[in-house]
């Protein structure tokens, strides 16, 4: 999997020098584990990745992953990169459909609690029918994102330990085919 974040990822050489300039980083970053290319890691890293940007927090975004990659120790770099789930082409439809999720749930339990008097109470009650339609969304694909993240890796793994097997057990006949 790092093969296919590599391109996106700053090189070594790059990195490890802008970590010897800020060791306070370089600390906090090895306890968090928001660097670490691991399956679990990069896993919770798509994960916040997908939440993050399934929610209406454009401007903030970077800032709530790096908050919840440290939280719940998840890789940064697959975070930022998942979040582009939501960028300027597709962020129209989102909201519009996150919208409409919400006041069709929540419509009937909110809508007649709060009077509607002009504009901005009008905004005020979308927004929250946004932010509660794209919760509706951003949780389970977050938590589908983790586990097909999970299953896809250890495919990848599984067929790339059989490859090898069946690699070797090839050379391995060979060599005792010519003996």
């Amino acid at each position: 999997m790092f093969r296919f974040l590599q391109p996106w990822l700053p090189s070594r050489e790059r990195a490890n020098a802008w970590l010897e300039r800020h060791p306070w980083i370089t600390g906090a970053l090895e306890r968090t584990g928001c660097l670490h290319v691991h399956r679990r890691t990069v896993a919770r890293g798509v994960a916040v990745g997908v939440f993050v940007g399934l929610t209406p927090t454009v401007g903030m975004q970077t800032l709530l992953m790096l908050i919840g990659c440290v939280a719940i120790r998840g890789n940064f770099p697959a975070a930022f990169v998942v979040s582009w789930v939501s960028n300027p082409i597709t962020l129209g439809p989102l909201y519009f459909a996150f919208n409409e999720l919400g006041e069709a749930v929540f419509g009937g339990v909110i809508g007649p609690e709060i009077e509607i008097s002009d504009r901005t109470d009008a905004a005020a009650v979308g927004l929250i029918y946004l932010i509660l339609g794209s919760l509706l969304i951003a949780g389970p694909l977050a938590v589908a994102a983790y586990v097909v993240f999970i299953w896809s890796w250890r495919l990848l793994v599984v067929r790339r330990r059989r490859h090898a097997l069946r690699h070797r057990r090839e050379r391995d006949q060979g060599v005792d085919g010519h003996n």
